[in-house]
């Protein structure tokens, strides 16, 4: 019987954590794309912008929906959770946007696409963490 409870508490703690690494991976996964996306325009690196993408519409998808994104916010902000999902779908279509000039070689577009992105992001997050 302890060894039930004891594993049952093990079981519930690792999904508690498994919780809170969902949105830490998504940001760091996120940041990190982000990064490589600058990087890749300042130095003309169309291959470095592409994994860089990969990266953010990767970390995007894991906290875009509206059950994970609510569980982040703090408590008088969770009325606004339907704000922050709206700017998960605004770097959903913006990827896809910076992903089509990059194949038309439309790199100042692409460029603006990926501006669109960091203030999708900045918004967010002057949201959730109450700038």
């Amino acid at each position: 019987m302890k060894l039930t409870k004891l594993m049952l508490a093990g079981i519930l703690s690792v999904s508690i954590a498994s919780a809170n690494d969902v949105m830490k991976k998504s940001m760091a996964m996120m940041e990190q794309g982000m990064t490589s996306i600058q990087t890749g325009f300042m130095h003309n690196n169309e291959a470095l912008i592409r994994e860089g993408l990969k990266l953010v519409k990767d970390g995007n998808a894991m906290f875009s929906d509206k059950k994970v994104i609510v569980n982040y916010m703090p408590e008088k902000r969770k009325h606004m959770v339907n704000v922050a999902e709206n700017q998960a779908k605004r770097i959903i279509l913006d990827t896809n946007v910076l992903e089509i000039n990059l194949d038309q070689k439309s790199y100042v577009d692409a460029a603006n696409a990926y501006s669109d992105i960091l203030n999708a992001c900045s918004r967010c997050h002057a949201i959730v963490r109450e700038w």
